[in-house]
């Protein structure tokens, strides 16, 4: 599973204050600058980003469906070591995804019912983890640093 490139380019618009396609959604004005670095662009007034800009994709070094799954195993009950070895990840990769996961609820939970097909149930449990962690592994990231 990869991120749907033109399903993503869809919904972009221009965040260029000044461009008369600004916040214009469907105006046909977003192009393809480069596939492999993810980058469109704005053809009005040539304003250049990364798709996954303001979103929870933004950054990851790994492909997306191996950070979430990561995250669903972990969310049904695997140990942090056990699903780290298993998705041959760090942990402190996996204490990012977490922490950052929950600051974009609405957007993975979408993604994890259209893209990964799961049930409201299973979203719940997922979430219902994630919150649960959240503050106890932003806590053993901060005491790793010290």
């Amino acid at each position: 599973m990869q991120l749907d490139f033109d399903k993503y380019k869809e919904w972009q618009f221009c965040d260029n204050q000044s461009c008369e396609c600004y916040g214009k959604i469907g105006a046909g004005n977003i192009k393809i600058n480069s596939r492999a670095h993810r980058q469109i662009y704005c053809n009005r007034c040539g304003n250049i980003w990364v798709i996954t800009k303001d979103t929870f994709f933004y950054g990851l070094k790994k492909p997306i469906d191996i950070v979430l799954k990561t995250l669903k195993l972990l969310s049904e009950g695997m140990g942090l070591r056990a699903v780290c070895r298993s998705m041959n990840v760090t942990a402190d990769s996996v204490l990012d995804w977490v922490i950052k996961s929950a600051d974009h609820v609405n957007e993975v939970g979408a993604y994890l019912k259209d893209e990964m097909h799961l049930t409201q149930c299973q979203i719940d449990e997922f979430w219902s983890f994630i919150f649960k962690k959240r503050d106890i592994l932003q806590q053993k990231k901060l005491s790793r640093k010290i």
